[in-house]
């Protein structure tokens, strides 16, 4: 994966879609326009923002983990006291717990073993014992497969625990599994009511039908006989379920419990998220909103938060004994993307361009990046914040006087030889990776492009074509800005325009025009300069004359029709 490659690639794919869908016929409205979308501070795109995470701190070999079915893999710090806190053993009583860790953190694994050890532990009595409820589709059928593949794995497990997929489909009984297997659970629907497993994912729509429906009955005919039989109850991805859908959650899980007679404090509510509001009081705000959805209380140790590795702990070399090597200039011209490259072929050369043997496997790779100073002051400036990488650039060069060597732009060859640098480095941090049994990435690495939407364009009202975002208008005294028409007939151009009857000026607000328009209002107007021929000049069967009513006026009109009473 060449994570910085592909971000100039998505910039470059829209750019060129745009080129195909918006070619302007004045050229000096071209120009503006192009010239205004890729301006790096005000134009469409914002970044590439590069962002490093240090692996998440692991438990210590001495602190064992209080399940029969445990993962056998050292789990994180993050994971482990999660397990403390649902697991089931010693008639230990599961607390409510919310896990807000960062993406590819193992938040699934922090409730998915806990409840497949209850489940085991609970193997002679049927029914119901855990509901898992999914924003999306699409997200229940991801952690399903996962939750089979860890079923099937574990003879204890296998052909003794139940999990059925329960989200609106399952009817074709060829198409839907009735029986667990190595890599699906159970997903036919009348199986799963007939033959209530002992977890369910689900997503609140069906579980809101379950409730209502009387041919949905019998999936609860085990819990209505034993109350206590449902003890977890998660809420995948919690940070969605706010506002009017995290109201109807919450009556949906009150109701819930009504129907199956369960008290306030049986069930473990377990919610997770990779998104945690800022601020002194966030953590007391995010448990607030989970007692409201839950109807349960969760302690002041519910919250479970990441713990990473520290840069210093990271790094076995003090900085002194790092290698301060940093490619020559020529070799980062060899070293460049080639034309239908392999990655495997890019990779090698990568590790050429560092010095470094071409056969270090994925681990061997990540102990040699680790010896470089360049590496340590990268993860540094990038490790506990989000950071735009020509601001990355500069602050490399002020901490690394090796790096400040290179220029900053090579204009023969037309590349930055400081960008080539990182660029080469981050392909290398996708590729290496760390652990023993199990591999994981060597650094959690993010690209991000942010894109604004071309709905906020405006185009100012002046000689010279000019466009702004809405956003950046001043107030009504100062010049005026309007939506922008284009025709993809003949390529013209100019403003949209609001005025009614017994007005003379046009109203500023983009909003109100924008009204007019998809109402096909009689007062929108598409204006023009006097340089552009008049609407009777154009073709008869040219889509301007399907416009209702256009005012062709010279921009000295504009300038006074635009003022403000």
């Amino acid at each position: 994966m060449l994570p910085l490659q592909q971000a100039y690639e998505v910039q470059h794919s829209i750019l060129e879609y745009l080129k195909a869908t918006f070619s302007f016929k004045d050229k000096s409205v071209h120009e503006a326009f192009y010239k205004f979308v890729t301006d790096a501070e005000d134009g469409i795109f914002k970044g590439p923002y590069v962002s490093l995470k240090l692996p998440f701190v692991k438990a210590t070999d001495d602190e064992l983990i209080p399940l029969q079915i445990a993962p056998d893999f050292p789990p994180y710090d993050h994971q482990f006291k999660a397990f403390k806190r649902l697991t089931t053993q010693d008639n230990h009583k599961p607390q409510s717990t919310l896990v807000t860790t960062g993406t590819s953190s193992g938040k699934t694994e922090c409730f998915l073993y806990p409840i497949l050890d209850h489940c085991y532990k609970n193997i002679d009595r049927k029914g119901i014992k855990v509901i898992i409820l999914y924003p999306m589709n699409a997200l229940a059928t991801d952690q399903a497969k996962r939750l089979a593949e860890t079923i099937w794995g574990d003879e204890r497990l296998n052909g003794k625990i139940t999990a059925g997929l329960f989200i609106g489909e399952g009817k074709d009984k060829k198409k839907f599994p009735k029986e667990m297997g190595e890599n699906h659970i159970i997903e036919n629907r009348d199986t799963i009511i007939e033959n209530p497993p002992d977890i369910v994912l689900t997503n609140f729509k069906m579980l809101d039908y379950a409730l209502l429906r009387n041919n949905f009955h019998n999936l609860w005919t085990y819990n209505l006989e034993d109350p206590s039989l449902l003890q977890f109850l998660v809420l995948d991805e919690l940070h969605t379920y706010d506002g009017a859908q995290g109201t109807d959650v919450a009556n949906l899980i009150r109701r819930l419990k009504l129907k199956l007679g369960i008290p306030k404090g049986q069930v473990c509510a377990v919610g997770t998220s990779a998104t945690m509001g800022s601020g002194e009081n966030s953590i007391q705000l995010l448990t607030e909103d989970a007692e409201k959805v839950f109807g349960e209380t969760f302690d002041k140790e519910a919250i479970i938060t990441e713990n990473r590795v520290l840069v210093d702990d990271f790094f076995e070399l003090d900085d002194d004994a790092l290698e301060k090597y940093i490619p020559r200039q020529i070799g980062l011209l060899e070293s460049r993307l080639r034309e239908n490259e392999t990655y495997a072929n890019y990779i090698s050369r990568q590790k050429r361009l560092w010095q470094m043997p071409e056969s270090l496997d994925e681990l061997q790779l990540g102990e040699e990046l680790k010896k470089l100073k360049l590496m340590k002051d990268l993860i540094s400036l990038t490790s506990t914040r989000i950071i735009k990488l020509d601001l990355l650039l500069l602050k490399l060069a002020d901490i690394n006087p090796e790096f400040k060597r290179l220029a900053e732009w090579d204009a023969e060859n037309e590349l930055s030889p400081r960008e080539e640098v990182i660029n080469s480095l981050l392909a290398l941090i996708s590729e290496a990776k760390i652990g023993t049994t199990k591999k994981f990435p060597f650094l959690y690495l993010q690209i991000q492009l942010w894109i604004r939407e071309l709905s906020g364009v405006l185009r100012e009202i002046n000689e010279l074509p000019k466009f702004t975002w809405k956003d950046k208008v001043g107030d009504k005294y100062e010049p005026k800005a309007l939506p922008s028409y284009y025709c993809r007939e003949c390529g013209a151009s100019g403003w949209l325009g609001v005025k009614d009857d017994n007005k003379n000026h046009f109203f500023h607000d983009p909003n109100q025009v924008y009204e007019y328009f998809f109402s096909n209002h009689k007062n929108i107007y598409f204006i023009n300069t006097a340089n552009h021929k008049h609407i009777e000049e154009y073709e008869p069967n040219n889509q301007i004359n399907d416009w209702m009513h256009v005012a062709d006026m010279s921009l000295h009109e504009m300038k006074v029709n635009t003022r403000s009473e």
